[in-house]
């Protein structure tokens, strides 16, 4: 049995893993600080830290008292977007904390890290990216990501830690927030029809990403203890447009493919083609798509209809200007 520490664990991947270790029966402890997470989504099954990530003394202290082997690492704000609009944050939530959390969890004598970093590392390339591709970052968020990678390659080497770094994209399912307009499209579309608002949709809906249900991709993260220093993407087999997803998701809410749409400016910095190779994931983690994305459309909807209509976010981002999406400021554009 292992001591194994999931950050973000209250968050939508993370709380997800973090059940599945304790069904494995190790010894799990938790950080998180529900800047984003939700206590909704801590069973209570396992010892949590509500840990500020952010806050070197505090990271050191929760550490020392745990001395995890295993660090499933998954605390961040994952807002892509949104990250050219609150870069300080973003950097403040990911890659400082993750020099918060790297430094004491070396000292302490860990064996092992697990990174959930992000497709997004890769930038504009022709897809499906490849995990031989370059790092080529177009936005805060990107660059974050990137920026952790590398220096987990460089850190493993110098303090010799096993690492496994994985790539996920556009996971969805249950536990994810209904709240957060900055990010996580199916939970926007399916709060938006619950709130009888029109889909905003960036750009002519063209945009092509791979959706994976969160129960396909738990099994590859879990299975990332039985290896070591890999970069691994994880996640959707088959593209689709974000106006496809939207007919899917309008369909599973039971309202009409005619609901409304307004069609905004693409969002800055934003890559029109965004999916990966899933090869990788199948041979060395066993990726199965059991559920698929339409199914797990039709299931996320019924959960959401379960959980009913939510209010947004009421954040403001620090850095305001006429590139920022107007579905990002203090007021939202209307039906025509």
């Amino acid at each position: 049995m292992n001591k194994i520490l999931v950050t973000g664990n209250a968050g939508f991947i993370g709380s997800w893993i973090a059940d599945a270790l304790v069904g494995r029966g190790e010894e799990v402890y938790g950080i998180d600080d529900f800047s984003g997470g939700s206590r909704e989504n801590y069973s209570g099954n396992y010892e949590m830290f509500a840990t500020d990530l952010a806050n070197p003394n505090q990271v050191k202290q929760t550490i020392k008292e745990i001395k995890p082997d295993i660090v499933f690492h998954l605390a961040s704000c994952a807002r892509e977007g949104a990250s050219q609009f609150q870069p300080l944050y973003v950097t403040q939530t990911n890659y400082s904390a993750f020099m918060n959390l790297i430094e004491p969890v070396i000292k302490y004598g860990f064996k092992k890290l697990i990174f959930t970093s992000s497709m997004a590392i890769y930038g504009d390339q022709k897809p499906p990216f490849s995990e031989d591709m370059p790092r080529r970052s177009v936005d805060i968020y990107a660059i974050n990501k990137a920026a952790i990678e590398k220096s987990i390659e460089v850190l493993a080497d110098i303090h010799e830690f096993d690492y496994v770094i994985l790539r996920p994209h556009n996971v969805f399912g249950l536990r994810q927030s209904l709240t957060d307009k900055f990010r996580n499209v199916v939970a926007i579309f399916m709060n938006r029809i619950m709130r009888k608002e029109p889909l905003y949709i960036y750009g002519v809906g063209e945009q092509e990403r791979a959706f994976s249900y969160i129960e396909d991709s738990l099994p590859s993260f879990i299975r990332s203890l039985e290896i070591n220093n890999e970069i691994i993407n994880v996640g959707g087999r088959y593209p689709i447009t974000v106006n496809h997803l939207a007919d899917l998701i309008c369909e599973a809410m039971g309202v009409s493919e005619k609901y409304p749409r307004v069609y905004l400016p693409p969002r800055p910095r934003e890559v029109k083609h965004a999916y990966s190779t899933y090869e990788k994931s199948e041979r060395l983690l066993g990726y199965e798509e059991k559920v698929g994305y339409k199914e797990g459309i039709e299931r996320m909807a019924r959960w959401a209809k379960k959980c009913g209509p939510q209010e947004w976010t009421s954040e403001v981002l620090p850095l305001q200007n006429a590139k920022m999406p107007v579905t990002w400021g203090s007021t939202t554009p209307h039906a025509p």
